[in-house]
């Protein structure tokens, strides 16, 4: 036999596995029921795997001896001593159920939980666990599988037609290697990735499987090892049983107020060294329910690591239902402990203990004394004393860091050949067994999703790069390339296709240019053509924006002019609800006037937290009349207004040609602000901080034959803070004054956020609910205050099966001061995330602290902020 033939069936055979070895089997209780997603862990090789849905698994070992555990959430776990040799060994494996021991003293009286101080304990020492690493690296294995569980008989129907299979599984697998280091870098490259049916990004579980619940919280819901988890949880011991010669104190989890941001379940404690051995736990996100089963193992003496974690994400939208179910297997671990940290400490509960002697150089802040005498001599320590040790380990560590405000760093990565495996890669690496439907899912892929999917992006491509034209790209927009590096977004139409008083139905062209020369340096221009079929008149602008630096030190210019149409308080009113305000109810909001300008602006950022601005504007300004009175409503009785706004400090007159130059500087500055930076690229975290606005404005009488003299100072505040567990508020605070104001015209006043329409803005302090729009503006002092309240529980969200659906209830206070409002203050009731995207208000306003109005409003669910 040649050697080359040789060398072929040599492959071939590595390819079909008959030359691996390891082990496979599987694995179910004592009554014969398959155990999904058992944990199988390899102490030697520092490896293992986890069963399928059908309870199969197998793993590939080189040939020796190996102490090989199993485990599965409330079952006694299993080990065995195998010997690997050529070929799998196969052992199925039978697991009981674990019998707990209970404590021989009855709990009486006012007596407290034992589970309390074993809480307490764990609590104390969370931030130990998530510094005992001072670095590793490990191979994450992770499978996706969903599937719908419920489809409407309406749609399922037209779905079939369609053909799409909806009783279809859905299957995505990955193979990354992640890294840790301390305090906050992490960096994940994908090594390889297949997805059947569709690419199932929407669910992404990185946000669970990255954190830990030794954090405060996991995501945005609050870990049971929170420093205030008290506050939040109940907590029941349900007994202890032996593991690897260590007691397991299984403890019940249960939130004092169920719904979102809350675990339910079990958590399984280490006793002595009070760390997580495993736990059973679910959430849910805005009624969406989440389910994170974790189990740990000792990867290298006392530090323990998650080996397996399941997530299972189910729930229903508008009658359509679905489940995923996400595998994470983390294998190969290599471990660099902290040397700073000991694996002994004497931690005391000096709740149900008498106090220990307090350390003095922690309460005097000495750490490496005190983290002497807590680690090398063994001192008992008070779980009190204990954390303040360790929250001043990790002030020092941070500080010491070149980057103190980045609370962590995380690198993504794919490699180029990541999605070109083929199956037979897959079959030699994949730690966990397919299933018999998962199987059918690749099957029915590999033969004709892949070909559908490349050639629907080529035709997407090709009409997005303007290489084939299509009508609808007229109503819609489209996406061109004019070159390697300019390209044009048209925004088509439909968008900008409306209807006033002043223009009658009016259609606007626009778009932008982008011109990108490298990360530091862009143009953007963007033309406007607007004709409107009543006014008769064609309005055109241009607005120029050009951009250099890097993003959080960037400067950026604008050049815009033209003769244009403007609302006296720009954007306040949105066109195409007016629109059909306007030919539906006979009422025109929007207030117009005719704009000849030119402006010129700069701005600079520094670091994200200081920005500094600066503008000059020169404009003549003309007004505009109702050139139009056509509506859908037939009533003669019934007029528009004027195309004058109404307000009670000044009665607006007619205006032509009347010229303004003013000049205007801003300064805003996050002084706390906190970030995370993703692919070496920092992202601000604006909630972390609030952010203080000073603003400056002058109109600057005779230069160019401007009209008007005035001074008008402004200071602002933004943040958003928390009241205890129960709430967090949301506030926008203005105030200011015209220092001067000798001449000016109406368009120069301060303008409020009012509404008078059905509709909200989507930010929930975005503006007030029923404000008049120009009523109360002014030309003299004023305070604006927009607040909003959001409640984990208020009145009907006390019911469990109501707050479960991700409904949430809302308070709002907003009041406004200006010489003419006497006070204007609205009062709202908010609910929110109805069908998972409606809020709907309830509003009563007070003017002169009397009763003025109640209105109804419709929003869009704040979550989508």
């Amino acid at each position: 036999m040649s050697n080359k033939l040789t060398l072929i069936l040599l492959a071939s055979l590595l390819h079909t596995g008959i030359l691996a070895q390891g082990i496979k089997g599987n694995i179910k209780d004592n009554e014969g029921n398959v155990l999904p997603f058992a944990s199988i862990y390899v102490k030697q090789a520092g490896t293992g795997t986890s069963s399928n849905m059908e309870g199969d698994y197998e793993l590939r070992l080189p040939r020796g001896n190996y102490e090989v555990t199993f485990q599965f959430m409330g079952f006694a776990s299993q080990t065995h001593q195998i010997a690997v040799g050529s070929g799998f060994t196969t052992l199925n494996i039978v697991l009981k159920p674990q019998v707990y021991e209970l404590p021989t003293f009855v709990v009486s009286g006012k007596a407290e939980d034992s589970s309390y101080t074993i809480m307490r304990k764990a609590i104390a020492k969370a931030s130990y666990h998530l510094n005992q690493v001072d670095s590793f690296s490990a191979e994450v294995y992770m499978k996706g599988t969903g599937q719908l569980t419920q489809v409407p008989w309406f749609l399922r129907k037209t779905l079939e037609k369609e053909g799409v299979d909806t009783s279809r599984v859905f299957t995505s697998e990955s193979v990354s290697e992640i890294r840790f280091k301390r305090p906050n870098a992490f960096s994940e490259k994908v090594i390889s990735v297949r997805a059947s049916g569709q690419d199932l990004d929407n669910a992404n579980p990185n946000a669970y499987i990255n954190s830990s619940f030794y954090f405060p919280k996991v995501v945005d819901a609050i870990s049971p090892l929170h420093p205030r988890a008290f506050s939040y949880y109940k907590f029941e011991y349900q007994g202890s049983f032996k593991e690897r010669g260590y007691e397991i104190n299984k403890i019940k989890v249960t939130p004092r107020s169920k719904g979102d941001q809350v675990f339910e379940g079990e958590i399984y404690i280490r006793e002595d060294f009070w760390n997580i051995h495993s736990l059973d736990l679910k959430t849910s996100l805005y009624g969406f329910e989440i389910r994170i089963q974790s189990i740990y193992a000792p990867v290298e003496e006392e530090v323990w690591m998650p080996v397996t974690q399941q997530l299972d994400f189910y729930g229903k939208i508008f009658g359509i239902g679905g489940k995923y179910t996400y595998l994470a297997s983390l294998s190969n671990y290599a471990i660099v402990p902290n040397p700073d940290l000991d694996a002994t400490v004497v931690l005391v509960d000096e709740k149900i203990q008498p106090a220990p002697e307090e350390i003095e150089a922690i309460k005097k802040k000495e750490l490496d004394q005190g983290m002497k005498e807590v680690f090398e001599e063994e001192k008992e320590v008070s779980r009190k004393q204990f954390r303040k040790m360790m929250k001043e380990y990790e002030k020092q560590e941070l500080e010491a860091t070149k980057e103190p405000d980045v609370i962590s760093s995380y690198s993504y990565k794919i490699d180029s050949t990541a999605a070109k495996r083929d199956s037979l890669y897959w079959e030699r690496i994949r730690p966990v067994p397919l299933t018999s439907k998962e199987l059918v899912s690749y099957q029915k892929d590999d033969s004709t999703y892949v070909a559908e999917k490349e050639k629907a992006e080529q035709d997407s491509a090709k009409v997005k790069n303007g290489e084939r034209f299509e009508l609808g790209n007229i109503l819609v927009g489209g996406y061109y390339k004019l070159g390697k590096r300019l390209r044009f977004d048209f925004e088509g139409f439909l968008p900008h296709t409306n209807y006033n008083t002043v223009e009658g139905l009016n259609l606007t062209f626009t778009g932008n240019f982008h011109w990108r020369n490298d990360t530091t340096t862009r143009l953007r221009i963007y033309p406007f053509v607007r004709y409107g079929f009543s006014g008769k008149d064609l309005y055109t602008k241009v607005h120029t924006v050009f951009g250099v630096g890097e993003r959080e030190q960037r400067s950026t210019f604008r050049l815009n002019g033209g003769r244009y149409i403007e609302q006296f308080n720009p954007g306040i009113v949105n066109p195409l609800i007016n629109s059909w305000v306007t030919l539906v109810n006979k009422v025109n909001y929007m207030q117009l006037y005719e704009k000849d300008f030119a402006e010129l602006s700069w701005a600079r950022r520094f670091n994200y937290r200081h920005t500094v601005s600066a503008k000059v504007q020169w404009a003549s300004r003309s007004d505009l009349v109702n050139t139009t009175d056509y509506s859908f409503v037939k009533d003669n009785e019934r007029f528009f207004r004027p195309n004058k706004p109404v307000n009670e400090e000044v009665l607006i007159g007619s205006f032509n040609n009347a010229r303004a130059m003013d000049f205007e500087v801003n300064y805003r500055v996050r002084p706390w602000l906190k970030f995370r930076k993703y692919n070496g690229r920092l992202i601000p975290l604006t909630q972390s901080a609030p952010e203080f606005r000073l603003s400056y404005k002058k109109g600057l009488d005779g230069i160019l034959d401007s009209e008007v003299d005035y001074d008008q100072l402004e200071l602002g505040l933004i943040t958003r803070f928390n009241m205890g567990v129960r709430a967090s508020v949301d506030l926008e605070v203005e105030a200011g004054k015209f220092l001067n104001n000798n001449s000016l015209e109406f368009m120069d006043f301060k303008h409020f956020r009012g509404n008078r329409m059905l509709f909200v803005p989507m930010d929930v302090t975005g503006g007030y609910r029923l404000l008049d729009y120009y009523r109360h503006s002014t030309r003299e002092e004023y305070v604006s205050v927009l607040s909003h309240i959001r409640f984990r529980k208020l009145l009907f969200t006390h019911i469990p099966a109501l707050r479960l659906t991700g409904v949430k209830e809302n308070l709002f206070v907003n009041y406004l001061h200006t010489p003419s409002s006497d006070n204007y203050m609205e009062v709202g009731y908010t609910i929110d995330n109805l069908l998972r995207v409606l809020r709907v208000e309830f509003i009563q306003s007070f003017q002169g602290w009397k009763a003025r109005e109640f209105g109804v409003r419709i929003g869009v669910s704040s979550l989508f902020q």
